[in-house]
C-alpha cells in the first residue's frame, strides 16, 4: 500500500483541486493506520509508510493552480513526517508492551513450574521417607516375623504407588500449564487427604475439630512437610499429634511431636539427618502461606519436642 502511494505521488501530474482533498485525508489516515502495526512488528517495515506519508503533500501541492509556495510545502511535509513519527512511536510502544507481557508470561510459567517442583519434592519426599522407615523396620522383624515383614513390604509398595501417582499428576499439570496448587480441590477432599497422610504415618494421631469441614490445600502441604521433618530429624519420637481446630474466624493446623530418644538409644538404622540445604523446607512453605494471609511458626516446645503451626484468618 505504501509503495503504491509513493508511485502515485511520483506519477501524478494533476489536476489538483478541492475535490482531491477528501481522498488526500483518507489516504493519510490509511497510511497512519498502516504505520502503527508496521512499526510494532519491526522498524524496517515502517520505512515505506513513513516515506509515503512524508511525500503525500507533494502530490497535491505541486499541482495546485497556482502552485503552493515551496516554504509552505516544506512545512506541510514536515508536519506529515511528524505525524508518521508519532505513529512509529505508538507502534514501538505497543511492541515494548508486547515484550513486557511476554516476559511476564514467561516468568509466571517459570514460577508455576518452580512451585510444582517444590510440591513434587515435598510430597514425594514424604512418601520416600516413609518407605525408608518401613524398610528399616522390615530389616528388624524379617528374621523373627515373616508375616510382619510382608506387611511392611505391602506398605512400601503402597507408598511407592502414591509417589508414582504424584509424579504422573505433576507431569500432566506441567503439560497443561496448570497453576500452583496440585492437591485436591473438591469440597472436603483436602481434609480427607490430610487425614490419610496422618493415618499413613503410623504413630501420628489426628485431633479434628467437628466444626472444620475443609482446609486449604496448603494445610495438607504443611502436615506432610512437618511429618517428613519428624521422620528426618526426630526418628523414634514417642508420638506425633496433628490438630486441626477452628476458633471464630481463625483456622489453626498444628503438628506437634514429642522429644526424640537420646542419640545413644536410637536404633542403628535410624534415619540420618539430611544434608545442609537439602529440600525446600519450611521457608518456601512460609512464603506460600504468606500469600494466603496465613502465619507459620515453628520451634521447640518446653518438653523438648517440636511444633509446626499455621493460622489462617483471625486477628
Amino acid at each position: 500500500m505504501a509503495a503504491v502511494s509513493l508511485a502515485a505521488t511520483a506519477a501524478y501530474r494533476g489536476p489538483a483541486g478541492n475535490a482531491v482533498g477528501p481522498w488526500w485525508l483518507l489516504e493519510t489516515a490509511a497510511l497512519l493506520a498502516l504505520t502503527v502495526p508496521a512499526a510494532r512488528r519491526a522498524l524496517r517495515h515502517a520505512v515505506l509508510p513513513v516515506l509515503a506519508l512524508t511525500a503525500l503533500p507533494l502530490r497535491v501541492g505541486l499541482h495546485l493552480e497556482p502552485p503552493s509556495p515551496a516554504a509552505e510545502l516544506v512545512v506541510i511535509c514536515l508536519l506529515a513526517a511528524a505525524a508518521s513519527g508519532a505513529a512509529v512511536a505508538a507502534g514501538r510502544h505497543l511492541r515494548a508492551q508486547d515484550a513486557r507481557r511476554a516476559h511476564a508470561v514467561r516468568e509466571a510459567r517459570r514460577a508455576q513450574r518452580i512451585a510444582l517442583a517444590r510440591d513434587l519434592h515435598d510430597f514425594v519426599a514424604h512418601e520416600v521417607s516413609g518407605m525408608l522407615v518401613q524398610a528399616q523396620a522390615g530389616q528388624l522383624v524379617a528374621a523373627g516375623d515373616p508375616d510382619a515383614a510382608m506387611a511392611v513390604l505391602r506398605r512400601i509398595e503402597e507408598a511407592g504407588l502414591r509417589a508414582m501417582d504424584t509424579l504422573e499428576e505433576t507431569v500432566r499439570m506441567l503439560d497443561a500449564d496448570a497453576g500452583e496448587d496440585s492437591g485436591p480441590t473438591a469440597p472436603g477432599a483436602v481434609l480427607a487427604e490430610l487425614a490419610a497422610a496422618v493415618q499413613r504415618y503410623g504413630s501420628a494421631t489426628l485431633d479434628l475439630d467437628p466444626a472444620v469441614r475443609d482446609v486449604p490445600p496448603s494445610a495438607h502441604r504443611l502436615v506432610t512437610e512437618a511429618l517428613t521433618n519428624v521422620r528426618r530429624h526426630a526418628p523414634g519420637c514417642g508420638g506425633v499429634r496433628v490438630t486441626v481446630a477452628r476458633g471464630g474466624e481463625a483456622l489453626t493446623v498444628r503438628v506437634l511431636n514429642t522429644a526424640p530418644p537420646a542419640i545413644g538409644a536410637r536404633p542403628a538404622t535410624a534415619v540420618a539427618p539430611p544434608a545442609p540445604g537439602a529440600g525446600t523446607g519450611l521457608a518456601s512453605l512460609r512464603r506460600r502461606l504468606a500469600t494466603e494471609g496465613a502465619a507459620l511458626t515453628a520451634g521447640p516446645t518446653p518438653s523438648g519436642g517440636w511444633h509446626t503451626t499455621a493460622v489462617w484468618g483471625g486477628a
